[in-house]
């Protein structure tokens, strides 16, 4: 072991390590190394080639533009791998957006809802200095005016019932008839097998088919069995109580009751009532020279006979019928029809609007403010003290009778809104009516420029005291218009007025398909001018001309029933649902085709269109009777010139009667 201590061997090597480090010779100075060029905007990769993989520190660059820059980070931070939401993140979610509640209306939202509209009436109120009380005396002179105004008298419809019931059904329908009165004579149509007592008041059905047809005093049941060994029964009163009665209608007729458990206690004390003579107002008119339900044997406009609740309506060749004994008022015929060949009568739309006119008027002079109308039917209570005070309550015998003209007249005449308040008792056809008509009036409210809410469907179940007071139509000068029973001028003559004080009016207002105002677009290809359209139309929305082949159209007269497109032979017909809203546009003649005419080639007469006459000569070329091309060539002459041309024609007459004609 060496002497040398821990301290001592410490210094030994630490002046060895200076003594190493003075001996090493110095180093040479290393080179630095290039700086790379700078990189510009032109040397950058187009952005659209980027992707997560890509290299970005080009772009860091302090040549690069910051425009360049920040349009590669945006590049970037675009890529799905940065768009990655952490679902543990409470507050990853789009709250600027939310899900529609379509007609889920909350009762918060009721409240608030009800809450602004009786504040925007206030503040009206307030601007015209007046009080509740002022609206609530308006309205009661307002609703006076209506015994000012009572509907004329119109024809009625009789009946009469001797009191002989059917009684449809089983076991219950014999239990029954034991219960009647004496005054009732009773007939069961047994459904059921089963042994009776009562054999001379029983027909069993005996798997036959039950047809029933008739009205109150007059019904015939036709039991018709796969032998063809029928019967027909007559009664004046049915009582039907099977589980699926046999007719399934929205009205029933007359005499016809298919009562639930529920009601049957009520319908039995009713019978007895149902003898003797009995009538009802003849709820329609009808105009067929209006009517454009068929043409030439052609299928033209049935929306009344689809719109009727009750099956009164049939057709009969080019008209329609209606029968006034099953007929029961319901006035979805008269909504549907586009023409007015089919209309109210119990009251008259003319009685209608000049109700309306002067109720309104009535209520503005009283001092009320914003009117809105409600239609309702005549038998649905309607409570005054739940309705906001400028709400005028109009009865009608159905909801369904109301249509699009006397809204728009109500509109013309200052009410800030048209309400039709709907229930059970409405038909569902007649409530698919009305919903048309409403698509139909929804667009012309708004191709104006108003609020479609304007006029307004109140669904079933809708509380009187939850029906807003809040004005919907801007103010502006009332129109004077008289009553009509011409609905398309009673319809046109409010859209007029309302159109003058339109926000934003359109001057061509598309319509949803089966709205009774359009346009016609021809094919110019295909139409041969054949005039076959002008023919069938009904309403001579198209005519032709005079001095030459021409085909014309008149806006203000098409009803879009289609009978034109159905027999255009050529199919060159299209229909095109439009509402012109300017008067001028509307009365203007179009002039959908027209031609030069074709001239005979023998005497240069004027004789028919262009294109007919070639397509008559294409289509006749190969027949047997035209390969003479002396007798094709004489396609092309007038009907006299074609005569002289077959007499003086050896081949077409015969050469003995040729020489005949020529000596």
């Amino acid at each position: 072991m060496s002497d040398e201590n821990f301290l001592g061997r410490w210094a030994r090597l630490k002046r060895e390590t200076k003594t190493a480090d003075a001996e090493k010779p110095e180093a040479e100075p290393a080179t630095p190394p290039e700086a790379p060029p700078e990189l510009t905007d032109a040397d950058m990769p187009p952005l659209e080639t980027l992707g997560f993989d890509s290299d970005y520190s080009g772009f860091f660059s302090a040549k690069v533009s910051e425009s360049l820059r920040k349009s590669a980070l945006r590049k970037l931070f675009h890529q799905p791998e940065f768009n990655v939401i952490d679902p543990l993140n409470d507050y990853c979610g789009d709250y600027t957006t939310f899900a529609p509640l379509g007609n889920l209306i909350t009762a918060d939202m009721k409240y608030h809802l009800q809450r602004t509209a009786r504040a925007q009436l206030e503040s009206l109120m307030e601007t015209n200095a007046m009080t509740h009380d002022t609206l609530l005396a308006a309205r009661q002179q307002a609703l006076a005016s209506l015994q000012q105004h009572p509907q004329a008298v119109t024809d009625s419809v009789a009946y009469q019932s001797q009191g002989r019931v059917l009684i449809i059904g089983g076991a219950e329908a014999l239990e029954i008839a034991a219960q009647l009165p004496e005054t009732l004579k009773p007939h069961i149509l047994l459904t059921e097998a089963m042994n009776t007592e009562l054999k001379q008041v029983v027909t069993p059905l005996a798997g036959r088919s039950i047809d029933i047809s008739g009205y109150l005093g007059a019904f015939s049941i036709s039991l018709n069995s796969e032998d063809g060994k029928g019967s027909i029964l007559q009664t004046d009163l049915i009582l039907d109580l099977q589980l699926t009665p046999t007719l399934q209608r929205g009205i029933q007729p007359p005499g016809y009751f298919a009562p639930s458990p529920e009601t049957l206690a009520t319908t039995l004390a009713e019978l007895p009532d149902l003898i003797g003579e009995f009538s009802k107002p003849r709820y329609f008119h009808y105009n067929p020279s209006l009517c454009a339900h068929s043409s030439s044997g052609l299928k033209g406009c049935t929306r009344c006979i689809d719109a009727c609740p009750a099956e009164a309506i049939i057709s009969i060749g080019t008209k329609i019928e209606v029968n006034p004994q099953l007929c029961q008022g319901g006035g979805a015929c008269a909504a549907a029809c586009p023409s007015g060949a089919i209309r109210y009568q119990y009251p008259s739309p003319a009685h209608s609007v000049d109700q309306l006119r002067v109720m309104l008027r009535t209520y503005r002079e009283a001092g009320g403010i914003a009117p809105k109308i409600l239609f309702h039917r005549s038998e649905m209570a309607v409570s005054l003290d739940a309705l906001p005070a400028n709400i005028l309550p109009l009865p009608v015998e159905e909801l369904g009778s109301t249509s699009p003209e006397l809204w728009f007249a109500a509109l013309s005449f200052g009410a800030s809104q048209v309400l039709l308040y709907d229930e059970d008792a409405t038909p569902e056809l007649s409530r698919q009516t009305l919903q048309q008509q409403l698509a139909t009036a929804h667009a012309q409210l708004q191709g104006l420029g108003y609020a479609s809410d304007a006029i307004q469907w109140l669904a079933v179940g809708t509380p009187a005291d939850g029906i807003s007071p809040a004005p919907v139509m801007p103010t502006f000068p009332s129109s004077t218009q008289g009553g009509m029973n011409d609905k398309r001028l009673q319809w046109t003559v409010a859209l007029d007025h309302l159109y003058q004080h339109a926000p934003q009016p359109s001057a061509e207002i598309p319509l949803p398909q089966g709205a009774p105002f359009g346009l016609l677009n021809i094919n110019k290809d295909a139409c041969t001018l054949c005039m076959a359209c002008a023919t069938i139309c009904p309403l001579k929305a198209i005519d032709g001309g005079t001095n030459k082949p021409q085909l014309r159209f008149h806006p203000d007269r098409c009803v879009q029933c289609g009978l034109c497109a159905n027999g255009c032979p050529e199919k060159a017909i299209t229909l095109q649902p439009l509402y012109l809203a300017d008067h001028a546009q509307r009365r203007l003649t179009r002039t959908l085709h027209e031609e030069e005419p074709f001239c005979c080639i023998r005497c240069g007469k004027p004789f028919g269109s262009q294109s007919a006459i070639k397509m008559m000569l294409g289509k006749l070329a190969s027949h047997p009777m035209f390969q003479d091309p002396r007798a094709l060539k004489r396609l092309e002459m007038c009907d006299n010139c074609r005569v002289v041309d077959v007499v003086q024609d050896p081949d077409a007459m015969g050469d003995t009667m040729s020489r005949s004609f020529r000596h």
